[in-house]
């Protein structure tokens, strides 16, 4: 082979391997928050490009750290590369978050760590492959598993991979052969192989693609195995026919794209308030319903402040509220905020200043000079507002246009009976409050359940409200918010969708009156708020189980607690209070509770691949153990200084080198069979460590005066059994 076809066979070689881990990371964005895909890909890209050009080793680090460190700081500390300010950032935050990765606790890792963690297994991931490649020319496992990881997802979550499927079979399949014919080439050292092996393999594959995917197929014969799997973990109800797999959700989450699926028990504490009464705690709105999720308005408008809150209002003068204040206290430092509606002041030290996206509401500290700054704490001052209903049910229908154009935005394919039962609901109601009360209570009364476990994902054909309305009718707070929100558009009232956190559990009272709250990833919260015509956004809670935190003066409304439906068991009953309970629930008091959280937080898919991926590394520690058991005896030796520990490691070294290929015939004597070792390595020390061994046996000749020869000796020859 010359020199330019050796160049094109590596290059493709290279470019099947950036295509096999392209498919590791391609459904990341589906089944996960991950953003930013694209940086990893190009890493991936760039590390298989210096390999390809044979870039130095010192060299090409240099490169990769580079472009690591320039991502991290691009997409987190957002400071001049060169001034190199972010240096501090970084370290901090390798510091802080170290502690949490060796305690294994990965919910608390910041954003930042987890992606420099990600780089880095990326960065060995590519070595790892590129040695499978080019130096063992074998890569059944690794495609097995990519095989197995794409199956899954497709099968237990919302991502479709059956284009993944084909391309795996097809192109694996291509790889596998080819890496088995230059394995032939290289064993029988042909110097004249046939050079278009792969044409007949291209068309034999190609043909039987084809044939498979144009013949007709027989229906299932075997039952399906995933509803069984499901209900012998304990996943419960089978999913219906045609429904997507469901996706999990775990605390607050910035990508609501694609709701649905399970809300996750999480006792994770994300920050701690100071505050006199309760109430929720913003961090953004969502106002583009896609019909499967929310996505805000295409805006780059940001509204500055340093203190005071002069940027934006949600209620007018004529609105009753009492001025408090607050003071947040973050587990581990956030890029935005959390603070209540009515927020007037804003006090942290270091000369920060307050960004707001106008498009969400979503409130950023950075520095002067527009880095985004991380805060522990800060202090703010607001207004606890008190709602009259009188007014609220006197207010004229909305005139603005151009809010009304924003906030009462729908899909066009949004099925009609959603906006046949938000008329039905309504109808008869004299004003707007009064359709917006009948719309929140309405769930309360027409058999929906909370539930956090079982919650459907919609699938490509369906719409997420729809389903909720009609089909399922049980789910958290993301189905029982978005659905009120749409309920209202649909009847032309102007409504949001909010995203925070509840108030979380009360754990002191202090003595000047303020109470301290714990907050965890269980309180992360949807809600809706409402625009009312002079007096501005007025939140509402259509959740069963939640109440909401705010004031409305009226008697009537105070006189009764808001009735359980008709139609709920005593049974149902104790399971809504008890799933409440859990959402809310006080920290674990230890690790016990913490084994209970985690095994009652695996469902389907997370038992699918936690067993799947013990499996996996137990089959890989097993087929390689003969790379790391050796080390396992060599450690020993180090510790225990004995003839059993000799005798012992002798007889793994006899193991070993049956692994090996060294076989030992039934009737071949230890000294001739150290003759035949020792002939195989050109060496004579299997011979003198059988003599030493046979001593220790035999004339029980002490071994602690020669133990420096004997563990030198095994050592030589169980390193020359792993090269």
């Amino acid at each position: 082979m010359n020199g330019t076809q050796r160049t094109i066979k590596v290059f493709f070689l290279n470019l099947l391997a950036f295509w096999l881990l392209w498919e590791w990371l391609v459904p990341l964005k589906t089944v996960s928050d991950t953003g930013n895909i694209y940086v990893f890909t190009v890493f991936v890209a760039g590390c298989l490009g210096l390999s390809f050009l044979g870039v130095r080793f010192w060299l090409g680090a240099l490169i990769k750290s580079i472009y690591i460190f320039y991502m991290l700081n691009m997409l987190f500390f957002q400071k001049p590369f060169f001034s190199l300010n972010w240096v501090v950032d970084l370290t901090n935050t390798v510091v802080h978050n170290f502690y949490f990765l060796m305690n294994l606790q990965f919910a608390e890792m910041m954003d930042s760590f987890r992606s420099l963690l990600f780089f880095l297994l990326l960065w060995v991931s590519v070595y790892l492959l590129r040695y499978w490649l080019f130096v063992e020319k074998r890569l059944f496992l690794f495609y097995a598993m990519t095989v197995g990881y794409v199956a899954v997802l497709d099968t237990f979550t919302a991502y479709q991979g059956k284009g993944a499927i084909m391309r795996l079979v097809v192109g694996g399949f291509l790889l596998l052969s080819w890496l088995h014919y230059e394995r032939l080439v290289e064993k029988e050292k042909l110097l004249s192989a046939n050079r278009t092996w792969w044409k007949p393999f291209i068309f034999f594959a190609s043909v039987s693609l084809l044939i498979g995917y144009t013949a007709p197929k027989l229906q299932p014969q075997w039952p399906d195995p995933v509803p069984f799997i499901k209900s012998y973990t304990g996943g419960g109800e089978e999913e219906e026919e045609g429904k997507e797999p469901v996706v999990k959700k775990i605390g607050y989450g910035t990508n609501d794209s694609r709701l649905g699926g399970p809300f996750v028990a999480d006792d994770t504490v994300v920050f701690y308030a100071e505050a006199k009464k309760r109430h929720y705690w913003r961090v953004e709105t969502k106002d583009i319903y896609t019909g499967k999720g929310w996505e805000a308005s295409e805006s780059v408008e940001i509204r500055t402040f340093e203190r005071e809150n002069d940027v934006l209002k949600w209620f007018e003068e004529s609105v009753d509220n009492e001025t408090l204040t607050a003071k947040v206290i973050f587990k581990r430092p956030y890029s935005h905020l959390v603070y209540p509606i009515g927020l007037t002041a804003l006090i942290a030290f270091g000369g920060v200043v307050f960004r707001l996206h106008a498009a969400n509401e979503k409130i950023y500290a950075t520095d002067r000079e527009s880095h985004v700054v991380r805060l522990g704490e800060y202090e703010m001052t607001y207004e606890y507002p008190s709602f009259s209903v009188e007014k609220l049910r006197q207010v004229p229908v909305v005139q603005d246009s151009e809010l009304l154009q924003r906030y009462t935005q729908l899909p066009s394919d949004l099925p009609e009976r959603v906006k046949e039962l938000a008329q039905q609901i309504t109808k008869g109601k004299g004003n707007q409050y009064d359709k917006v009360k009948a719309i929140e209570q309405y769930f309360s009364f027409n058999g929906y359940f909370y539930e956090t476990k079982e919650v459907a994902v919609p699938s490509e054909q369906e719409d997420y409200v729809d389903q909720f309305l009609f089909e399922t009718k049980k789910g958290y707070c993301d189905n029982f918010s978005t659905s009120m929100t749409v309920l209202l558009r649909s009847v032309g009232i102007p409504a949001r969708w909010v995203k925070g956190y509840t108030s979380g559990q009360l754990v002191n009272s202090e003595e000047n009156g303020m109470n301290v709250y714990e907050i965890t990833n269980n309180n992360a919260h949807s809600w809706v708020e409402v625009y009312f015509q002079g007096i501005g956004w007025v939140p509402f809670e259509p959740t069963k189980g939640f109440t909401n935190p705010y004031r409305f003066t009226e008697q009537s409304l105070q006189a009764a607690p808001t009735p359980m439906p008709q139609n709920v068991q005593p049974e149902q009953q104790r399971k809504l209070f008890n799933e409440e309970k859990k959402r809310v629930s006080t920290p674990s008091t230890g690790l016990l509770q913490s084994i209970k959280t985690f095994f009652a937080s695996l469902s389907l898919k997370n038992m699918v691949l936690f067993l799947g991926s013990l499996a996996a590394s137990v089959y890989v520690l097993y087929k390689a153990r003969r790379k790391w058991w050796p080390f396992l005896t060599i450690l020993s030796f180090k510790i225990f200084r004995s003839e059993q520990t000799f005798i012992k490691a002798y007889l793994s070294l006899l193991k070993h080198l049956d692994d090996y290929g060294l076989k030992r015939r039934k009737a071949q004597s230890l000294r001739d069979y150290a003759a035949y070792v020792d002939e195989w390595f050109a060496s004579d020390e299997m011979s003198r460590l059988t003599l030493l061994y046979e001593k220790a046996i035999y004339r029980k000749t002490p071994i602690e005066k020669e133990w420096d020869k004997v563990k030198e000796l095994w050592e030589n020859l169980i390193k020359k059994t792993v090269s």
